[in-house]
């Protein structure tokens, strides 16, 4: 039987505009525990007002994992903060994200360009998680 890996990594990037958070490995119920304790020291060192969470690193998103995006989500707006999603090119995280409806609540953008053309990137510190995912709404890809 093959044996998976437990891992589960983070990495924040500090941009011009935002912050970047760069989840790695899988974000699941084997790995919940490691996540949720990164995830909540990221929350508490972000500077911005604008935070995107790259998720094209997963291998694996399940129901558990969409749970702590969600719960992370909630956190940041409740911190008067706005965020969005990246997935680039991972197809599969993507359809897992839309499946669970997360662009109901979030931008889910292919990358970083596309949130740059939502707005100047100057107005990124005073843009609301409403005004974002408004502006998001209304761009045709």
């Amino acid at each position: 039987m093959k044996q998976h890996r437990l891992s589960f990594e983070l990495e924040t990037v500090v941009e011009r505009a935002y912050e970047c958070i760069k989840l790695t490995g899988r974000l699941a119920y084997d790995t919940q525990l490691a996540a949720e304790q990164k995830l909540t020291t990221a929350m508490a060192a972000v500077k911005r007002r604008l935070v995107v969470v790259d998720v094209s690193g997963l291998q694996f998103l399940d129901s558990t994992g969409l749970s702590l995006l969600v719960r992370f989500f909630k956190q940041i707006v409740s911190a008067g903060r706005a965020m969005a999603i990246v997935v680039r090119d991972n197809a599969a995280i993507e359809k897992v994200l839309l499946i669970a409806k997360l662009d109901r609540l979030l931008p889910i953008l292919a990358d970083e360009q596309q949130l740059l053309s939502l707005a100047p990137p100057s107005s990124f510190d005073h843009m609301s998680q409403e005004a974002l995912y408004s502006a998001w709404r209304q761009c045709e890809w």
